[in-house]
């Protein structure tokens, strides 16, 4: 009996110093899901990263300052905002999550930001794109097509 209790404290000891899973969205249609997001932005802006702090070696952890330096449509906050990234986050910060990006993000990197309710909210559903112009008017077209009742292109 003593073997069997030593067995289950050791799995839970392992388990419980396992790291973080990766983000699992939500069940259900992806692409309906950002068609709403997107059909719910609000304002769209230029913003400069700013004082990234990295809380690891390898850029996982981190924090960094979003400034915002120029409305694009719809209003934009006229005072810096703090983000927090932990491994494994669910976010909509995809600068922080493409291929192509800097990673970890460098201080005076900027990005677009759309605003939704959802984002207003809780920072993590900001979407924050890099300011890349092909990646943009990707983007921008899905939030065109959001805006018009239109299907999204499946990237």
């Amino acid at each position: 009996m003593k073997t069997g209790a030593l067995i289950i404290a050791t799995m839970l000891a392992t388990l419980s110093a396992a790291p973080t899973l990766a983000c699992t969205p939500a069940p259900g249609d992806q692409v309906a899901a950002r068609t709403r997001d997107l059909h719910a932005v609000t304002s769209v802006y230029e913003a400069q990263v700013e004082n990234v702090v990295l809380h690891d070696q390898y850029g996982d952890n981190l924090d960094f300052t979003i400034r915002p330096t120029m409305a694009i449509w719809g209003p934009k906050p006229s005072e810096p905002f703090r983000l927090s990234f932990e491994a494994g986050a669910c976010t909509n910060w995809f600068f922080l999550m493409d291929d192509q990006s800097d990673s970890p993000p460098r201080n005076g990197l900027k990005v677009i930001v759309m605003a939704n309710p959802d984002g207003l909210a809780d920072n993590r559903w900001l979407y924050v794109l890099r300011a890349d112009a092909d990646y943009i008017d990707s983007f921008m077209s899905d939030w065109r097509a959001a805006r018009a009742n239109q299907s999204l292109s499946r990237h």
